[in-house]
């Protein structure tokens, strides 16, 4: 363990972060805390001081740093993946972007696997700046995200929507035993089908597949009752593997384990 610096001058601002325990510092909350401190120096200048003594640890994104409190025992990162989406989220909080796929999944309690990669989705028209660092996909969800933790994460419905609308970007196809009837469990039929409405035929048979699959027959049968009586043949997976056939759907499945 490595003892960090702390001068008397900016002790109290360091007190303060340590009462708030923010994950992101911006220069706007330095400028707050110094201005209660009756610290007089710029807060660009607290700011590389605290870089320098290692109370603040830079960000890609410009203007925040994170917070490296004494409990951490030195100037380590904590490792949360999603610090630069946090210190997106403290310039821009309307930014049109929530935690997605499998790490909505994860974040919302139904996976006992950790995604190997951060995954987002954003609205069309917006795009996602690089220092987010993580798999970034297009989608537009119809239903409000949640907040898990202090960050937009999708909820359930529209979840199994998404990896029925969009299943190449769903990467845990093969631990769906381990999540995908779990998250169906949990859902009430009019929610999915508020986050399916609008959506194409093809989605919505993979949709009600999924859902018969994960043992929610409730939900396939009206997902079913929007159907039209007859369905164009439709792939869960790609077209040249036809592991297993749904008549009913009339889906070819080769990404869910099999049964």
């Amino acid at each position: 363990m490595k003892t960090r610096p702390l001068p008397t001058s900016l002790a109290r601002v360091v007190e303060e972060l340590e009462l708030r325990q923010p994950a992101v510092v911006t220069r706007s909350l330095l400028r707050e805390i110094s201005a209660g401190a009756d610290l007089r120096l710029p807060e660009d200048t607290v700011a590389e001081r605290l870089v320098r003594y290692g109370w603040l640890l830079p960000l890609r994104r410009r203007d925040a740093w994170e917070f490296a409190p004494a409990a951490r025992a030195g100037r380590y990162p904590a490792g949360d993946p999603w610090i630069e989406l946090r210190a997106l989220l403290e310039h821009e909080p309307d930014a049109p972007v929530a935690v997605a796929f499998e790490s909505a999944v994860w974040e919302l309690g139904h996976a006992t696997h950790k995604p190997t990669r951060p995954v987002l989705a954003h609205r069309r028209g917006w795009r996602p700046p690089r220092s987010l660092g993580a798999r970034a996909v297009t989608f537009d969800w119809r239903l409000p995200t949640r907040t898990v933790k202090g960050l937009p994460v999708w909820g359930e419905p529209t979840v199994v929507v998404a990896a029925a609308e969009r299943p190449t970007a769903q990467g845990n196809w093969a631990n769906a035993d381990d999540w995908l009837s779990e998250t169906f469990g949990v859902l009430a039929p009019d929610e999915v089908l508020t986050e399916a409405a609008g959506r194409n035929v093809s989605t919505l048979a993979r949709l009600g597949y999924l859902a018969e699959w994960s043992g929610r027959d409730d939900i396939a049968d009206e997902i079913e009752a929007v159907l039209p009586n007859r369905l164009p043949v439709t792939f869960l997976g790609p077209r040249e593997r036809r592991d297993r056939w749904s008549r009913r759907w009339r889906v070819y499945d080769s990404l869910l384990p099999a049964r």
